[in-house]
């Protein structure tokens, strides 16, 4: 099981294609799937700065049939901030030249990711990153082979690995949020408002001092570096590296904060899901 849990995105803008103006690329990074992104056309590239520690990148309510991940190291690196905070874009090297931003040049690109999708994939596409250290471009190729393109969520960062979720707690409970109801004039009114899960389940973490033998993260940095600054923020989830990821990568928040007990050197983690699309 694994969480996107920080954002190692620094800008987003819109490399190639048009936008719609009600729908701009700016929408991936609002947390809202169904105020997505949408281009004018079936083919797009977003591009996103990146910080260069992101180990994944998810996509939540595409269309996309087909996403290339283009990296280019170096292209957007700046040497700090001034006094001011303002960006310093040259420096001096040791023998006191200037050496100006272009002056770093451009690393070659190279297609990190390429994904064709073969089936019904749910809108999801989960990437995995290397992390690199240092910031990089990252150009996102979206096409669709029929429709305008478009994207709900677009996120990168660290990430948070735990072990599989234990198969016989695993639920998933689908609500309906539409609205139905009988009017005085004996007809029905009805709004569909869409459908989404609430899946509970429980999983094991070290809870023991120092870090898990096995390598995965422990409860208490779930709890310090997850729970407790963000909450019932909406993340990305994927709760099964061994299953569909159309199926099991979600985006969605902590519904229930997680109980625990002790068992032996490790904690039994119980908590709920809710997806948001």
């Amino acid at each position: 099981m694994k969480v996107i849990y920080t954002s190692s995105i620094r800008s987003v803008s819109l490399q190639a294609g048009t936008e719609s103006t009600q729908y701009p690329v700016e929408n991936v990074q609002n947390e809202h799937p169904r105020k997505p992104f949408r281009a004018t056309s079936q083919s797009a590239t977003i591009r996103i700065v990146e910080s260069g520690d992101a180990e994944a990148i998810a996509m939540f309510s595409t269309n996309a049939d087909s996403v290339k991940v283009i990296v280019a190291v170096g292209t957007s690196v700046v040497f700090g901030i001034d006094e001011n905070g303002e960006t310093v874009v040259a420096g001096y090297d040791e023998t006191g030249a200037t050496v100006g931003l272009t002056d770093r040049g451009e690393q070659p690109e190279t297609v990190e990711y390429s994904y064709t999708k073969e089936n019904e994939n749910n809108g999801v596409i989960w990437i995995p990153l290397s992390p690199h250290g240092m910031q990089r471009t990252l150009d996102i190729v979206c096409e669709a082979l029929d429709g305008r393109v478009e994207v709900g969520i677009l996120v990168a960062g660290q990430v948070m690995r735990f072990r599989e979720v234990e198969k016989s707690s695993y639920q998933e409970v689908p609500l309906d949020f539409s609205i139905e109801q009988e009017l005085q004039s004996g007809n029905s009114y009805y709004v569909d408002l869409g459908r989404a899960r609430v899946i509970p389940f429980y999983v094991f973490m070290w809870g023991s001092d120092g870090d898990d033998p096995a390598g995965y993260n422990t409860w208490r940095e779930f709890y310090h570096n997850y729970l407790f600054p963000f909450g019932r923020r909406p993340k990305a989830w994927l709760l099964s590296e061994r299953l569909d990821l159309a199926h099991y990568a979600v985006w969605g928040r902590v519904e229930e904060m997680p109980k625990t007990v002790m068992k032996g050197s490790h904690m039994l983690v119980s908590t709920t899901i809710r997806e948001i699309n």
